[in-house]
Parts: C-alpha cells; sequence; structure tokens
C-alpha cells in the first residue's frame, strides 16, 4: 500500500513540474490569433480610398490548392485586377482569380479585401504590392510583398479574419527575409532578452513566424487595449517587454489607427 501511494505521489509531483515549466517559461498563448479576436473589427476605420479595373489577364504566382507532397510551385490562372488606392501610402495591386466568373463578382471581393487591408496600420502596407484572392479551403499567406487569400478558409471566415490579414502583413512588410522592415539580428536579441514566445506557433518557428505572431499583440496593447482582456494585456506587457519597447522605438506610422 505505502509503495503504491508513494507511486501516485510521485506521478502527481511530476505532472505538476511539467505544468509549471510549461506555464512559466515557453509561450503565452498555445492559439495566438484565436484567442482575442476583436483587436479590428469590420466597424474600424479605413484608409481605403478607391478601386479600379485594370484588366483582365493570366497571372503566374502561388495557389495553395496546388500544393503537392513535395511542395509546391506558381501556377497561371486568369484574374480580374484592380488597383487599390489608399490614404497615405502607394496603391496595391488586387488579383481576383477569374473563377468568380465575371468581373462585378470579383470586384465585390476586391472591395471586401481592399477596405481590410485599409484598416491595417500604414507601416504593415510598406511592403505590399498585391494581394491575390482565390476561391478554396487553404491558408492565407503573406511574403513575396503579397497578401495570398483562400476565400474559402474556415478560419479566416469569423470574426479572427482581420487578425489573420495583421499576422500576414506582418510576414509581408516586417520579416527581413521578405524585404521587411525588421532585421532579424535585432529582433532575436529582444526574443532572446524576453525568454518567453507569444505563442506555441512562434516558439516552433521564430525566425519564420516570430514578428508576425507578435505584431498582432502589439496593436492590441498599443492601440486597441480595450479590445482585449485584462489578463491577456498583463500577460503580454509582462511576457514579452523587450518586444514591446523594441515596437515602440520604431515610430511606425499607424494610420488609421490611434495609438499611445
Amino acid at each position: 500500500m505505502l509503495k503504491a501511494n508513494y507511486k501516485k505521489f510521485l506521478g502527481i509531483v511530476v505532472l505538476a513540474l511539467l505544468w509549471c515549466n510549461t506555464s512559466l517559461a515557453k509561450y503565452i498563448f498555445p492559439k495566438n490569433l484565436y484567442t482575442d479576436c476583436d483587436i479590428l473589427t469590420k466597424k474600424d476605420p479605413t484608409s481605403f480610398q478607391k478601386l479600379f479595373f485594370v484588366e483582365e489577364k493570366k497571372v503566374n504566382f502561388w495557389d495553395r490548392r496546388k500544393q503537392k507532397s513535395s511542395g509546391w510551385n506558381k501556377s497561371n490562372f486568369n484574374a480580374f485586377i484592380f488597383k487599390a488606392e489608399f490614404e497615405k501610402s502607394k496603391h496595391a495591386l488586387i488579383r481576383v482569380n477569374s473563377e468568380f466568373k465575371t468581373k462585378e463578382k470579383a470586384e465585390k471581393q476586391a472591395l471586401k479585401y481592399g477596405n481590410m487591408a485599409g484598416q491595417l496600420p500604414d507601416f504593415l502596407r510598406t511592403g505590399l504590392k498585391t494581394i491575390t484572392i482565390h476561391k478554396g479551403d487553404r491558408a492565407w499567406g503573406g511574403g513575396n510583398n503579397d497578401i495570398l487569400i483562400h476565400t474559402g478558409d474556415r478560419d479566416a471566415k469569423g470574426k479572427c479574419v482581420e487578425e489573420i490579414m495583421i499576422h500576414e502583413s506582418g510576414h509581408t512588410s516586417l520579416d527581413s527575409a521578405w524585404g521587411g522592415l525588421i532585421p532579424w539580428y535585432q529582433w532575436n536579441k529582444m526574443i532572446k532578452a524576453d525568454k518567453k514566445y507569444i505563442s506555441k506557433y512562434a516558439k516552433d518557428f521564430p525566425k519564420r513566424e516570430d514578428v508576425a505572431e507578435t505584431i498582432n499583440w502589439w496593436i492590441a496593447v498599443r492601440c486597441k487595449s480595450d479590445r482585449i482582456s485584462k489578463s491577456n494585456y498583463e500577460k503580454i506587457i509582462k511576457g514579452i517587454p523587450n518586444r514591446l519597447k523594441y515596437l515602440d522605438e520604431q515610430n511606425f506610422d499607424t494610420y488609421p489607427l490611434v495609438c499611445k
């Protein structure tokens, strides 16, 4: 009996130690983008101004539906091309796959996502040249001066879609791997100083995902603190102070957001 109780006690101790190790050290949120999904909403202001139809032509670019086990390559598709104009920043071309059938249906998609891109703070459009829109239940993507959108992505159909847009624009405009504003060697110093990741995804793929995973929460605490829970606010402030300070010091243009 004593031996059985001792083994049970040891098991409880091991579980407690594992829990403490996970909770105290590695990351803050297990599902980062889907934790507080009101950082931006449809009601927020946008700097999007006008949309012009340019032409219909063949485009060679990525479509995640073409992915294979060995990777995936660019594909050719016909697209309706629109020019979106924003306040204070250069325009972007919105390329809507002609699978949407008509120019009018394509324009509806271009207006929806052009307006959403205009809700981004201006610095998150510095690297943006194109937005590419396909059908299909595949994940969005960022990089290549582009935000890649699949309108059937189940994660992006709910109220978290604006947060996904922020994340992908972080890749496009901030990641140094895509020619973005944040040098990796400087950012990596902040990671080491904080000793904690914002999310499990960032922990698993720090060089690829840490900037994009973090930028949502910098916007949350500096621009939309009333939209997130007090407990999450405290977790972010205490968990990644060096990253927050680094982003503060960049003096990014956050228009149309009002940030402190």
